[in-house]
This record gives C-alpha cells, sequence and structure tokens, in this order.
C-alpha cells in the first residue's frame, strides 16, 4: 500500500515539475506524450509494486527464436 501510495507521489512530483516548463514553451506534443508515458509507467509500476503477474517481453523475444 505505502509503495504504491510513494509511486503516484513521484509520479505528481514529476508531473508538476516538467509540466510548467513545457507549458511555457508552447510544446503541446511533448507535453501529450510526456502525460501519456509517464501515465503508462506510472500503472506498470503500481501493478508490479501489487504483485501483479505482468508478461515478460523476454519471454516472447525466446519462443519467436526458438522456432528457428
Amino acid at each position: 500500500m505505502w509503495s504504491m501510495l510513494a509511486i503516484i507521489a513521484v509520479a505528481i512530483m514529476i508531473f508538476f515539475l516538467e509540466y510548467p516548463k513545457l507549458k511555457k514553451q508552447n510544446k503541446k506534443k511533448d507535453l501529450w506524450f510526456f502525460t501519456i508515458i509517464l501515465l503508462f509507467f506510472t500503472i506498470i509500476s503500481v501493478l508490479e509494486s501489487r504483485e501483479f503477474s505482468l508478461p515478460n517481453p523476454l519471454d516472447y523475444i525466446q519462443s519467436f527464436y526458438k522456432m528457428f
């Protein structure tokens, strides 16, 4: 529970540190990309901290190369 709150708190701090810089420079595309990526990886980190079973991309790569 505490790790989940810590992850969310750090993500919020990162957002509030970077948002004004991007807004001041009028970089709307970068702002959207930054927000989406931050949200995506925050969700992955929270799921990982809650010990949710996430697939490992390396397993897919290994199964692909086993065919050869």
